[in-house]
């Protein structure tokens, strides 16, 4: 049977379960199956596959047909250009996590000193593997700029450091098990006076009603998702921890050494927010490519 027809074949039953992505999905499954590009597939629709090829292809478009996500059955997504492992250990990157690369990227001109970047909830650990990338170039402004990132998981914690060592960075991020920044509080170590902290946080902020609204999302890991009646328990935790965590690294009654905070939220959030880190000396919120509010950022 040649590509083409297996193509629609594969089209026809992801669209009978209403999957808006159909075409793409199939196409995308395909090229995992042949160890192909997506090209080679669009280029060549004559090829015939053999038996066990599209034996395969039909058992994955069965299970995307289950709204299982398509990143799980190639254990693949692409994030910020780069491409990570991911399975159902861990969330699913989203695009809309960029904006966070780009605010903190857009931070690196004010690092003035030396920095600690710190990922709370790291999951696939695609945060914090970015910057450490994207961020290659502050070595000759910053002499000492550290990454570290926390997972309560310990599931989590492995596919993150599969995909460090993937990207080449193990050896410039420390990953901590731990529940938030508890894992930091608790080693002096991290508490480093002379460095301006950047925390990082992707926390799960859906409510129970959005995921159940979502059939996709219901096959990641709810720990990764949902946090109390509206989405907000794990940022109201944080903000006891980030506000014991700044009397920790006091310098004096009326200096503080600069902690920087920025937090993915959803659209509906960032009042809510700037209630529960009322202590801070700046609040903002900041939009993403579709013009929802994604970023709270606060500077403790």
């Amino acid at each position: 049977m040649p590509i083409s027809q297996v193509i629609l074949k594969a089209c026809q039953k992801l669209q009978k379960f209403n999957l808006s992505s159909a075409f793409l999905d199939a196409e995308l499954l395909l090229s995992f199956v042949l160890r192909k590009p997506r090209e080679y597939v669009l280029a060549h629709p004559e090829i015939k596959l053999t038996k066990k090829q599209i034996l395969k292809f039909y058992k994955l478009i069965a299970q995307r047909a289950k709204n299982i996500p398509l990143a799980y059955l190639t254990g693949v997504k692409e994030f910020y250009g780069r491409e990570f492992y991911v399975d159902k250990r861990v969330l699913v990157p989203r695009p809309e996590t960029e904006t966070l690369i780009e605010q903190v990227k857009s931070e690196k001109l004010k690092m003035k000193s030396d920095a600690i970047i710190v990922d709370i909830g790291t999951g696939s650990g695609c945060i914090i593997i970015t910057l450490a990338k994207e961020l290659e170039n502050l070595k000759s402004k910053i002499s000492n700029l550290k990454f570290l990132a926390t997972d309560v998981s310990p599931d989590a914690l492995a596919v993150a450091k599969k995909n460090v060592k993937l990207h080449g960075v193990d050896k410039k991020i420390k990953f901590l098990q731990g529940n938030l920044l508890e894992p930091i509080l608790k080693n002096k170590d991290f508490l480093i006076h002379n460095s301006e902290f950047f925390i990082l946080a992707n926390l799960p902020y859906l409510t129970l009603k959005q995921i159940k609204q979502s059939p996709t999302i219901q096959h990641e890991p709810r720990l990764a998702l949902t946090a109390g009646k509206d989405g907000l328990k794990y940022y109201r935790e944080l903000a006891k921890q980030l506000q014991g965590f700044r009397n920790l690294l006091k310098v004096s009654e009326t200096s503080n050494i600069p902690i920087s905070l920025f937090a993915e939220i959803g659209d509906m959030q960032g009042t809510e927010m700037k209630k529960i880190f009322s202590f801070a000396k700046n609040k903002n919120i900041k939009k993403d490519l579709a013009s929802h509010n994604r970023l709270f950022i606060a500077k403790l």
